[in-house]
């Protein structure tokens, strides 16, 4: 006998084989089981989950003259011979795509008077029946309202939102749903034990379930093409990977794990190594957020992801809130990688940016020289650099009002100096600009913001625990963050950040000596603690709610509330 698709080899023959739909069977056995026939049902959902099967049990055991209590098809009977061998005249199933014309539903109405040649009912199955032309419905509406006694209506389609709203209230609907991954995982492992298939883990029938998207149908066509592929019927991760042209599971790991340990190297040849694999870009991207989906889901539970004993600790160690960032980053950076116009180049860069957060958060990324220091290079190795560029004019990198203001002064200076002016320029180009002194931290964080943006936004998230004390050539300040912040407390103490503000603090309050102590605040005593940031928060949202309520409070509002005799439901306040 020729070879038979599982998908046809294991289409349900009793209600009780239909997976994942018992909401839909039950409702068929009892209307069966109590004589309550509707006289036209809608089956809808998306394709390959028991639609047309569920009709089909449902049309046989209407035809069985000697069915079971529980409502199934005896199988043994005229009705049901006369049904398998497909010869039934009494169950007329309709391609609604193929058979969609006015003449075709006129010729279908006629044939509707005629009785079942034995038996009780006559039952017309019309599958896809989204596709019938607007005047081919309205041929039908009023069969379908009001058919004879005899007949029952089954429709099935992908897209109920194309049916015209006369026709959906002339029938009973159900709605089909979604496998869920979990139940096709457990219809797979049933098939493949008794088809005698082998599967080198579970994880890769967890894959193959994932690849289904909540299909019956397709989920079991792309076992069959897995199978093709296979010579034994045993699935190992390479016949699975090459034949569904997906990444390895040990390659989605290790590059996710190269990613969270900062190694950027490996990452970038663990992804160009699947991309000469014939590995997708998309399956790549959808395979690494699916296990960072994975260790996020079971962060207090890591025994039941698969990590080397690096990775772990790593994991272990690390706040939630950076798990979090790496995800939504990444999310973010793949959407728009994956349209640019170099997919493959893009998403590296993106790969690399990641594993190296650490030092772009901090601002210590690796300089030109200290890459020709790590790859061994001489500076001769490189194009000669850009005179404009490494050394601008005065003026140069200004904007038009900076400039202008510029030339103002100079302007000004030459008439009071005369001929001593181009002498005090040439001075004053020759020595450097003194930093503008202060003697407030709010001073400080001023000039911060304006020469290392990046290391004033993770100071921001923490706050001043004791003010600054600046004396005898010294200054002290005493800064705290919360346990929710620890990522970037990490980053400024493990990196040169906090190195880097007390070098500025040494030239901002002409001291020699300075020191910035950061802790982190423990869990009981960050009740009435709010890191900058978070006061800044505060605040705007207490002046949006200020601005809301004098909104509300407006003559004009109160007026327009009486007359429509109810309160305004929402204000939006659009913010500058």
């Amino acid at each position: 006998m020729a070879y038979q698709v599982l998908s046809r080899k294991y289409r349900p023959k009793r209600f009780q084989d239909v997976v994942g739909q018992e909401h839909v069977t039950r409702s068929f056995q009892n209307a069966i089981a109590k004589d309550r026939l509707g006289h036209a049902y809608i089956l809808t959902g998306t394709r390959g989950i028991g639609k047309t099967s569920v009709a089909r049990i449902f049309a046989k055991s209407l035809r069985c003259l000697n069915r079971g209590e529980d409502a199934n098809p005896c199988n043994s009977c005229e009705g049901c011979k006369e049904f398998d061998a497909g010869s039934s005249m009494n169950v007329l199933e309709i391609d609604g795509a193929s058979n969609n014309s006015v003449d075709d539903i006129r010729e279908l109405v006629n044939n509707v008077q005629t009785l079942p040649t034995f038996g009780h009912y006559k039952v017309y199955i019309i599958d896809e029946v989204h596709m019938l032309s607007t005047s081919a419905f309205n041929a039908l509406l009023k069969t379908l309202e009001e058919p004879p006694e005899h007949t029952v209506f089954l429709l099935a389609t992908t897209e109920p939102h194309k049916l015209l709203d006369t026709v959906l209230s002339r029938c009973i609907r159900f709605d089909f749903r979604n496998a869920s991954v979990e139940t096709l995982f457990t219809h797979i492992k049933t098939i493949a034990k008794t088809e005698g298939i082998v599967f080198e883990n579970e994880e890769l029938i967890k894959i193959l379930a994932q690849q289904g998207n909540g299909s019956f149908r397709d989920t079991l066509s792309l076992m069959d093409q897995v199978l093709s592929f296979s010579d034994d019927q045993n699935v190992t991760e390479d016949v699975l990977s090459v034949a569904l042209g997906l990444a390895k599971v040990s390659a989605i790991r290790e590059l996710g794990e190269s990613i969270l340990l900062g190694k950027s190297e490996d990452a970038v040849n663990t992804f160009r190594k699947m991309l000469f694999e014939n590995v997708s870009v998309s399956n790549i991207t959808t395979g690494l957020l699916d296990f960072y989906y994975n260790v996020i889901e079971n962060v207090d539970h890591l025994e039941k992801v698969e990590l080397s004993s690096e990775a772990k600790t790593f994991v272990e160690n690390a706040t939630i809130d950076e798990l979090f960032w790496v995800f939504e980053s990444l999310s973010r950076d793949f959407s728009w990688a994956i349209d640019s116009i170099s997919p493959e180049k893009t998403i590296s860069v993106v790969l690399q940016k990641h594993a190296r957060r650490g030092d772009i958060l901090r601002g210590t990324g690796l300089s030109v020289s200290d890459t020709l220091k790590k790859k061994e290079l001489t500076p001769e190795a490189l194009p000669p650099p850009n005179t404009l560029e490494d050394n601008p004019p005065p003026g140069f990198m200004d904007g038009p009002e900076e400039i202008k203001e510029v030339q103002e002064v100079e302007e000004e200076r030459g008439q009071d100096t005369g001929a001593n002016t181009n002498i005090d320029k040439e001075k004053e180009d020759a020595t450097p600009s003194p930093v503008s002194k202060g003697n407030t931290w709010q001073d400080f964080e001023l000039f911060l913001k304006k020469e290392i943006p990046a290391i004033y936004a993770e100071l921001e998230q923490g706050n001043v625990l004791e003010e600054l004390e600046i004396g005898d050539g010294s200054a002290y300040i005493k800064y705290g963050f919360s346990h929710d912040s620890k990522l970037f407390y990490d980053h400024l103490v493990d990196g040169e950040g906090k190195e880097k503000i007390e070098g500025l603090m040494k030239s901002f309050f002409a001291v020699p000596e300075v020191r910035l102590e950061l802790i982190l605040i423990e869990l009981n005593d960050k009740s009435d603690f709010l890191s900058k940031s978070e006061i800044r928060e505060k605040k705007r949202q207490q002046a949006l709610s200020s601005k809301e309520e004098q909104l509300r409070s407006h003559p004009i509002i109160k007026e327009a509330e009486r007359l429509f005799g109810r309160p305004i439901d929402k204000v939006k306040i659009e913010e500058e």
